[in-house]
C-alpha cells in the first residue's frame, strides 16, 4: 500500500461570498454533494471563532443517535428525538 491510501480523505473545499445582506450563495456542486434542495432548511452554529458548521436536522439526528447508546429496542431514544424535532419544528 502507498502512502496516499494510508491518509485520511480532504474535504473538497469551496470558495463561498456572502452577498451585500450576508447572505451565502451555495454553489450547484455543494448542494448535489450535500444532497440539499432548494429551500432546504439548515442549522448553523459557530464551532469556534472563523468556523461555521452547516447541517441538516436529518444529518444531526443521525449523529445524536450515534451518540446515544441504549438498551433494547431504543424506543426511548426514538422517543425523545421525536420531542426535539417537534420543538425544533415550533422555532
Amino acid at each position: 500500500m502507498g502512502l496516499a491510501s494510508e491518509l485520511p480523505r480532504q474535504p473538497t473545499v469551496w470558495k463561498v461570498r456572502l452577498d451585500s445582506r450576508r447572505r451565502p450563495t451555495l454553489p450547484e456542486e455543494v448542494m448535489k454533494a450535500a444532497g440539499l434542495e432548494p429551500g432546504a432548511e439548515l442549522r448553523i452554529s459557530v464551532a469556534e471563532e472563523g468556523c461555521l458548521v452547516i447541517e441538516t436536522l436529518a444529518h444531526i439526528l443521525k449523529r445524536a443517535k450515534s451518540r446515544i447508546k441504549t438498551k433494547g429496542s431504543g424506543r426511548e431514544v426514538d422517543a425523545f428525538l421525536a420531542q426535539r424535532v417537534a420543538e425544533a419544528a415550533q422555532e
